[in-house]
């Protein structure tokens, strides 16, 4: 098709016409209103708005243009534009349409105006559904029908340009002349991307509508048109034709989402639980075998003492006999019941109890706090019966049993008033052990990571149980006692700090025993009065006596930090050394400079960071023990000084044993054979022989007293005597 047009004088461009005419119709005020109350009512559902009649403008062919005009400029309208009418722009890409005559289709100047080619076929006019335009959404959201809008000349369709290829089926003519306007519009099925509710917008005036009906009928019929012998034959245009536009239908693709795969669980805060059917099958097989081999001989009645081999059957120590039977009372006949040496369970009841419990806690570390919880009466307990960590009162039914059946405790069963200082120590041990986090409530976690599973139920195997370095050793228990006792002055079972700085004939530094009794490692309502009690004696003297330990390092590394910043600083560390210099000094002692001595301790340690010693630092280094002596225990650290230096250099064939197994050793060695006082011991009446040779005694006592100073060279004769008493009485049980 041409994209000029002729007329009398002068050949006017069809775009700079279409442009004119399209300028003046914006240009009316109710043009504008009507297409905002068309957008709005499209976009909202409601109701279309009523047409407009415009008056009818009387113009000449070709738009009253009179002379031609260019496109750097703009069009001469014959009515005058209104400042805020709009101005079409390049950026709007329209179709063309023209009905009138006149038109130039051989001029190829004017091909380069021409609109992007488009495809169009027959037969508009969808029949039924499957032929109407389909448009494909991932959106559930149906859209709206777009309703057509009519008003006047000229007629414009205007839709945006999708980038996806489509195709528009139209009733296809040849141009015609017709004394019509030229129609703007571009093909009402194209698909759009951006904006898919914009709808296809057609404006046609009540006047027009006769006119247009009459002069531009539908032809369903395509025609030849006749071409002259100098014209070239051209495509084809489509006819205009007012028809409503097909409402699209929405096809709904649902895309299934695709099915996840659940991660498995790698966290298991009470450890990870083996298969159940593995779990049941054991569980089946030692109830048959408890029930075989104990309850059908025993009648249906076992008492405390058969539980020992029960808890062997069912996969447990000997040792777990009286948490076990304790605990299978409490379930079975309430929180109130009366355990005596009458007491019986009968199979029925072990079973439920067994069972449940199975099923709860999978491992020996949960069945061991269940036993321990449990085995108390939970009428006297004030805590929670459901919760998963210990404390210090929870251990004494299960020490106490270990007391009265364990072979290598046999000389203490006697001396009941010493059972419950041999319970604490073994508490106290256990905690200092495996409580890793000082929270004073031992978890199944500190438990699993410890050995004390597996040095408990080394108890059944070990007769003599001072071969049992962990927890249960008896010499231990007996050089912590004795050590304890020499402080405590007023036998009251609390260390002041006078006492305290007796230690070992005041090795300790008084600023670190301040430090000790301010609350940096222990916080007890005791502490905070001054006083140490037995539980926490245990915990000092285990921590001075091996430095080297993960909770000796953290004790002492407490005590140090007195910012409490995590860091070891400069200025801490030359606050702890600078008694030693004084002592030092008293003692005509040569001694170094604070700066070589804390060159000498940098390279020892060797931190992380410059002048900063943290806890890691400490744990990581071998010689910690040498690093702590230096600042606050003067007699090891002049040991240190003059040891030699291959001493620390280990036997491959010596067994491996810590800094206070071997102190405690040494120490119960002095303790018990210190001047041939337990020599030529026999099975005699030994109380008998106290009683009757009382000087021999205090001849034995005084000689002990003075040899391990027991006291200071100034004490009182009454408190003298008192001491020895105490130690005979001591003398007596151990011998017995």
């Amino acid at each position: 098709m041409s994209s000029t047009m002729s007329t009398a004088n002068t050949s006017i461009p069809i775009t700079k016409m279409v442009n004119d005419l399209f300028l003046q119709w914006l240009s009316l005020p109710d043009t504008r209103t009507t297409l905002s109350a068309a957008l709005h009512s499209v976009r909202t559902n409601s109701k279309m708005p009523e047409p407009i009649a415009y008056s009818k403008i009387q113009t000449t062919r070709g738009g009253g243009f009179s002379k031609s005009q260019h496109f750097d400029s703009p069009p001469v309208s014959p009515v005058p534009r209104t400042p805020s009418s709009p101005r079409f722009t390049s950026s709007n890409n329209y179709s063309i349409v023209e009905n009138t005559s006149g038109i130039n289709n051989n001029n190829n100047d004017d091909k380069k105006l021409r609109t992007p080619k488009k495809t169009f076929a027959e037969n508009t006019t969808p029949t039924n559904i499957d032929q109407q335009p389909v448009i494909i959404e991932k959106v559930s959201t149906p859209s709206s029908a777009k309703p057509e809008v009519i008003a006047s000349t000229p007629i414009i369709s205007a839709s945006i340009n999708s980038n996806r290829s489509t195709t528009s089926t139209t009733n296809t003519t040849p141009a015609r002349p017709s004394q019509q306007t030229p129609v703007l519009q571009p093909p009402s099925t194209a698909v759009r991307e951006q904006s898919p509710r914009t709808p296809n917008t057609t404006v046609l005036s009540p006047n027009d509508r006769q006119d247009n009906n009459k002069s531009s009928p539908v032809v369903n019929a395509a025609k030849t048109p006749v071409l002259s012998s100098n014209e070239k034959p051209t495509r084809p245009m489509p006819s205009t034709t007012v028809t409503p536009q097909p409402t699209p239908i929405n096809v709904r693709i649902e895309s299934k989402p695709k099915p996840v795969e659940p991660i498995p669980k790698f966290y298991f805060p009470n450890g990870k639980v083996t298969t159940t059917s593995t779990n049941e099958t054991v569980l089946m097989k030692h109830l048959r075998q408890a029930k075989d081999e104990l309850f059908t001989p025993k009648h249906d009645k076992l008492h405390l003492e058969d539980f020992g081999k029960l808890a062997q059957i069912i996969g447990l120590s000997l040792y777990w006999k009286a948490p076990l039977f304790r605990s299978c009372v409490y379930e079975n006949l309430g929180a109130k019941a009366s355990i005596t040496a009458t007491t019986t369970i009968n199979y029925i009841q072990f079973e439920s109890f067994w069972t449940k419990l199975c099923k709860a806690n999978h491992d020996h570390a949960l069945k061991f706090i269940y036993l321990l919880i449990h085995s108390s009466s939970p009428a006297a307990s004030t805590l929670p019966m459901n919760r998963h960590y210990l404390t210090t009162d929870d251990w004494d039914y299960l020490v106490q049993d270990i007391i009265d059946t364990h072979p290598g405790l046999k000389f203490l069963r006697e001396a009941k008033e010493f059972h419950s200082r041999y319970i604490k120590t073994v508490v106290a041990r256990a905690y200092y052990n495996c409580n890793r986090s000082w929270s004073g409530k031992l978890t199944v976690q500190e438990i699993r990571r410890s050995n004390f599973i597996q040095t408990f139920d080394r108890l059944e195997q070990e007769d003599d149980i001072n071969r049992i370095h962990d927890y249960f050793s008896y010499e231990h228990f007996y050089v912590i006692y004795c050590k304890f006792w020499e402080l405590d002055s007023d036998h009251d079972l609390f260390i002041s700090r006078d006492d305290l700085a007796k230690h070992c004939n005041g090795a300790i530094s008084n600023k670190m025993i301040d430090r000790i009794f301010s609350g940096a490692v222990s916080n007890t309502p005791n502490m905070k009065e001054g006083k140490m009690s037995y539980y926490e004696f245990v915990w000092f003297l285990i921590s001075e006596e091996d430095k080297r330990s993960p909770t000796s390092i953290e004790y002492w590394f407490r005590c140090m930090d007195i910012d409490g910043d995590g860091i070891l600083s400069m200025y801490e560390l030359d606050y702890f050394y600078q008694e030693q210099v004084h002592k030092m000094e008293i003692y005509g002692i040569e001694y170094m400079p604070f700066e070589d001595c804390i060159c000498q301790m940098l390279d020892l340690v060797k931190p992380e960071e410059q002048n900063k010693i943290r806890l890691k630092d400490l744990k990581r280094c071998k010689l910690t023990n040498v690093f702590f002596d230096t600042f606050f225990n003067l007699d090891k650290y002049l040991n240190n000084e003059q040891k030699d230096p291959f001493s620390n250099l280990k036997d491959p064939e010596a067994p491996d044993l810590s800094d206070w197994v071997k102190f405690a050793e040494a120490e119960y060695d002095n303790l018990t054979h210190e001047d041939g006082g337990n020599d030529n011991l026999d099975d005699g009446n030994y109380d008998e022989d106290f009683e009757d040779e009382d000087n021999e005694v205090e001849a034995v006592t005084n000689r002990k007293l003075g040899n391990n100073a027991i006291s200071s060279p100034q004490r009182h004769p009454s408190e003298l005597n008192s001491k020895i008493d105490d130690l005979e009485d001591e003398l007596k049980r151990w011998k017995d």
